[in-house]
């Protein structure tokens, strides 16, 4: 029975996949977003490399620097995101934006952190139905998520290494991508950000996700790690959120950490999976070529 159920959550993700598609078409529709936002994470591998499945509808940008006006930004996001969903029949509500953390830490560099961009979907003919009862559009939204999650959610992240991004088609429009290796590369630094060394942030939690995801891009792609090109993207990747290339090194210590968080991705990794060991193991080995850099 809970198979099934599973079986069939799955299936209503797939058909949520237009819905990712729309929003991120939606980002790159603006000439003002199209210069200064690139995709990445694991959508990116998904939609656009075709690798592996994503099971959650929060998409994830970078900016290489920081909007000149967030209001600008804001007002340019939410109008091409109403334009794209109306033209596939849905209603955009409930739209809010603000920075990423809500409040700066006293001492907090200003390179850390970015935004956060939230909103409901409805079908336009519910939407026209409910207009006046704001609780029941909140009730019949569409559901993005397991536990029926209905927000929609695109984090939007400032100061990062852009530069090698790629230009790449999506339903004939032009985006711009992290290339697998610094898609790669910024899971191997999100890893480390979740360690204590790291002060800039607070609360670190398990991220057993980002292991299988490098093991995937690792073999799908021919990553290497070993190269000077991607030894140099490590150093700029890590540079951008001022985290130390020594933390690679003490990923081996928190293997317990990590794996608590593994029953999460059994849910919500279609496919059959090796035991979380395999892929610790696996990016253990692979990290082991960065040994240079930690050790500069």
């Amino acid at each position: 029975m809970i198979r099934a159920i599973q079986a069939g959550y799955h299936a209503q993700l797939m058909d949520l996949a237009e819905v990712r598609r729309i929003a991120i078409i939606a980002m790159f529709a603006d000439d003002y977003l199209l210069d200064r936002v690139v995709l990445k994470g694991g959508n990116a591998l998904s939609l656009v490399y075709r690798i592996g499945t994503r099971t959650s509808l929060d998409l994830d940008f970078s900016i290489e620097a920081d909007f000149p006006d967030s209001d600008e930004a804001r007002e340019r996001i939410f109008r091409a995101l109403r334009a794209r969903f109306d033209s596939a029949g849905y209603v955009v509500f409930d739209e809010t934006f603000g920075p990423r953390p809500a409040v700066q830490r006293p001492g907090q560099s200003p390179r850390w952190g970015g935004y956060s961009v939230e909103f409901k979907l409805i079908d336009r003919g519910r939407f026209d139905e409910l207009h006046r009862d704001v609780d029941a559009l909140r009730r019949q939204s569409l559901v993005v998520g397991p536990a029926q999650v209905r927000i929609f959610t695109i984090d939007l992240s400032r100061y990062e290494y852009c530069e090698p991004k790629r230009e790449m088609e999506l339903d004939n429009f032009i985006i711009y991508v992290y290339t697998p290796e610094m898609i790669a590369i910024e899971k191997v630094r999100a890893i480390c950000q979740q360690m204590p060394e790291y002060p800039l942030i607070v609360h670190h939690r398990p991220r057993a996700r980002d292991f299988y995801d490098i093991a995937l891009i690792v073999k799908e792609c021919k990553v290497s790690f070993a190269t000077q090109e991607n030894q140099q993207l490590v150093r700029d990747i890590f540079a951008a959120k001022e985290v130390p290339l020594s933390l690679i090194g003490q990923i081996a210590s928190y293997r317990e950490f990590h794996r608590a968080d593994w029953p999460k991705v059994e849910q919500a990794v279609a496919e059959q999976l090796l035991p979380f060991d395999d892929y610790f193991d696996f990016v253990l080995a692979e990290t082991a070529k960065l040994q240079p850099l930690w050790k500069e």
